[in-house]
């Protein structure tokens, strides 16, 4: 049964310098993201579809950043695939998921994520 559905949308542009905000991969990436995703190229896309996929993730599970999930409580494998920690683990196991799904979509500017969960 789906319980939750999120889609995100990132415009590549905003990520086109990535390489020069560290700061800004270190807050989105744990390390072990940045060990995979990082080895991909493009980085910017790789970045993008990260960010996308874990905006539409905290969508999914109807939070935000202002309830007090993180941008490491998501964290995706080298085959795109999702686990939670902390406060979305928490959040996930209330909701009783058993299954994350996710798909995205790209085109010459933009990638999109979507993340059903069950």
């Amino acid at each position: 049964m789906v319980k939750g559905i999120g889609v995100d949308i990132v415009n590549l542009d905003r990520f086109e310098n990535i390489n020069n905000d560290r700061d800004f991969v270190n807050q989105i990436l744990s390390d072990y993201e940045i060990s995979v995703v990082l080895t991909r190229n493009p980085i910017s896309v790789q970045v993008a579809k990260a960010f996308a996929l874990k905006e539409a993730t905290m969508k999914s599970l109807g939070t935000g950043l202002h309830y007090g999930s993180y941008w490491h409580n998501i964290e995706i494998s080298e085959l795109w695939e999702i686990k939670l920690s902390g406060f979305l683990k928490e959040v996930s196991d209330k909701m009783q998921i058993t299954k994350i799904n996710n798909s995205f979509a790209q085109t010459k500017n933009y990638v999109a994520a979507v993340v059903i969960i069950e």
